[in-house]
């Protein structure tokens, strides 16, 4: 494939007549891939009068690539990125979000050029805690998709309140690999950058996986709390507490709202947002001490 590249209308008006197929004939190959696309609209795209830009739009260029013969994300690259729908709401500045120092401290030597360009669809967080009453591990797994050409990493933030413990360690378990770690012991704040296999191309989705393990003595914390700087399809917490060391209570909460929360049969606590939209959420537990251990 040349280096150089039309439009959408010019490229499409070339690979057809490279293929000697009619609109008609086009439409049909893809009903057999049930996708459907009237010859109007495959028209309206060849002549320039209008562009793919509904989702359905978007998802049936790759099998048109395919029946044209060309390379996936050939016509897909074309399309220019304006045309990506505007966000529903204003995307809050990371130092905004996280404006403490030694959170400024911390992310201002990471990468974060990317992170307003990859929206989050589902967001999985596993917190558990040991017999000591302290985090021993912290799972995550994140659905993100990307809203242009070219991101290639994710910088992920753990804060702790007990400075008193070690910060914990970064493991990438799935769909990245631990890029650059940056840490600010003194205030007990840890950032990360996940570094994908590739970059993502506009639309394309990538899942991954990390987590958060104490080296040694885990902190002793009575709450955890998930900053959502933009809006996400699903959001789930689940907080796990050894069967020796039960919380007296537990109570999900968000900005604006709390709730009593009870455990099931495995001593988890969960709260599930769906349609979940930017603020703070989390869980907070109690002991039945007031020296909390």
């Amino acid at each position: 494939m040349s280096d150089a590249i039309g439009s959408f209308a010019d490229e499409l008006r070339l690979a057809i007549d490279r293929r000697g197929l009619g609109l008609e004939r086009i439409r049909d190959h893809l009903d057999q891939r049930g996708v459907s696309v009237s010859v109007a609209t495959l028209s309206y795209w060849q002549s320039g009068r209008s562009l793919p830009g509904r989702k359905a739009s978007i998802a049936a260029i790759s099998h048109l690539e395919d029946v044209l013969a060309l390379e996936r994300g050939h016509l897909r690259r074309t399309l220019p990125l304006t045309r990506e729908r505007p966000r529903r709401c204003v995307v809050r500045d990371l130092d905004d979000l996280w404006p403490d120092p030694g959170h400024a401290e911390v992310l201002h030597r990471l990468d974060t050029r990317w992170d307003a360009e990859l929206d989050r669809v589902t967001l999985h967080d596993v917190l558990r805690l040991g017999a000591d009453r302290r985090q021993h591990s912290l799972t995550v797994r994140q659905v993100m998709r990307a809203r242009s050409d070219g991101p290639d990493r994710r910088v992920v933030m753990h804060c702790q309140d007990d400075i008193s413990v070690g910060l914990p360690e970064f493991r990438a378990i799935q769909g990245c690999e631990l890029g650059r770690v940056e840490r600010s012991v003194e205030h007990g704040v840890a950032g990360a950058e996940l570094l994908f296999h590739r970059p993502l191309a506009r639309g394309e989705t990538v899942v991954v996986e990390y987590e958060f393990v104490a080296l040694d003595v885990g902190p002793l914390e009575s709450e955890y709390t998930r900053r959502l700087r933009m809006p996400m399809r699903e959001y789930l917490l689940q907080v796990e507490f050894h069967p020796d060391a039960l919380p007296a209570t537990a109570i999900a909460f968000t900005d604006d709202h709390e709730s009593v929360i009870d455990l099931d049969p495995s001593h988890r606590g969960h709260l599930a947002h769906t349609d979940a939209t930017p603020g703070t959420t989390g869980i907070r537990w109690t002991w039945d001490d007031v020296n909390n251990g």
